[in-house]
């Protein structure tokens, strides 16, 4: 990494990816449906090594390669390098308590990987483009070449407002990835305290999970209005086509080093793989990602999903979602 400066730089990593791939002489290739047309013949496969990147996202101003460099070396050495570990251990039936260290490790990969994926960045772009939408118009009614933006002074003039929009976006990409670290290290810290950690394994051969360019979902069983830095949200992550994690927040001191597992089958398993697939969906920005055979399950129930449900039905998402609660709450996990 010293002597090599990284261009192609991935916000999802591909040592997590490839838990959902196929291997082919060393190369792992992943199936990708684009969310901009849900339709079965529009899934292609595709290298994970040309997948869940953007070009320079994570370089800093710098004179040397080493400090331009800087932030996609801490993901690399610190998280990437990281994930079989943690890997192996959630998904080994065996695993039943877990270290300080591995714990810790767990939540910060999950976390960090809540945090770095470009749709936080493109939706504060979103909304910075309507703020200077608004006023570059204002200010060619009021016949000024410069408006004023939290303090700043900035000029209009001979430009465009596709140009300042550009020009914004690429001046302000370092300040909102370091921001994003900034926040995940604080949720980090605010987490370990008293995180539980939950795998839930989908025995039915025909449930399987997906995932996307934006893996990591959350929800708050204690509010209706979720905000994604409440450190009381629930954080979920797909590991492969049969595990997911839960992070669990305010579990019991006591029960806090357990790694509790849950197998589900029967209905059951179709809940959680349905709620789980249909969660990756309106997560991801561009791609929903996984097996083919997994795929295409999602687009034959999609229009299922997004229908109100029938009262009986509803009785049973909520009897599934409930056994996952009272299990957490057994455990101290809630």
């Amino acid at each position: 990494m010293a002597n090599n400066e990284t261009k192609r730089q991935h916000y999802v990593p591909r040592t997590y990816l490839k838990h959902f791939a196929r291997e082919q002489d060393g190369k792992y290739f992943i199936k990708a449906l684009p969310i901009s047309n849900f339709q079965a013949d529009k899934i292609q496969e595709i290298s994970i090594a040309d997948v869940c990147l953007q070009k320079d996202i994570y370089t800093l101003p710098g004179e040397t390669i080493e400090e331009r460099m800087l932030l996609e070396k801490f993901y690399a050495e610190n998280y990437e390098s990281q994930y079989d570990k943690i890997y192996h251990i959630l998904i080994d039936p065996e695993k039943k308590t877990i270290t300080d260290e591995e714990r810790e490790l767990i939540i910060s990969t999950v976390v960090t990987m809540f945090y770095r994926t470009t749709k936080w960045i493109s939706q504060h772009n979103e909304l910075m483009n309507r703020v200077f939408d608004q006023a570059f118009y204002l200010c060619q009614q009021t016949g000024k070449d410069y408006f004023t933006f939290e303090g700043a002074k900035i000029s209009i003039a001979d430009k465009s407002l596709e140009q300042l929009q550009k020009e914004y976006r690429i001046e302000s990409r370092p300040a909102q990835v370091i921001t994003q670290l900034q926040v995940a290290l604080r949720l980090i810290k605010v987490r370990s305290v008293r995180d539980g950690i939950y795998v839930s394994k989908l025995i039915d051969d025909d449930c399987e999970f997906v995932t996307s360019d934006n893996p990591v979902s959350y929800n708050n069983l204690n509010c209706e209005q979720v905000a994604p830095f409440d450190p009381g949200n629930i954080l979920t992550l797909p590991l492969d086509r049969k595990h997911k994690l839960f992070l669990m927040p305010y579990s019991d001191e006591e029960t806090k080093h357990h790694l509790t597992r849950h197998n589900v089958s029967g209905t059951m398993c179709f809940s959680e793989k349905l709620t789980s697939n249909y969660e990756q969906s309106t997560n991801a920005e561009r791609f929903m990602l996984g097996n083919e055979t997994a795929l295409l399950s999602y687009l034959q129930t999609k229009e299922a999903t997004e229908k109100p449900l029938p009262e009986e039905e509803v009785a049973i998402s909520k009897q599934a979602f409930n056994e996952i609660l009272d299990r957490a709450k057994k455990f101290g996990l809630l």
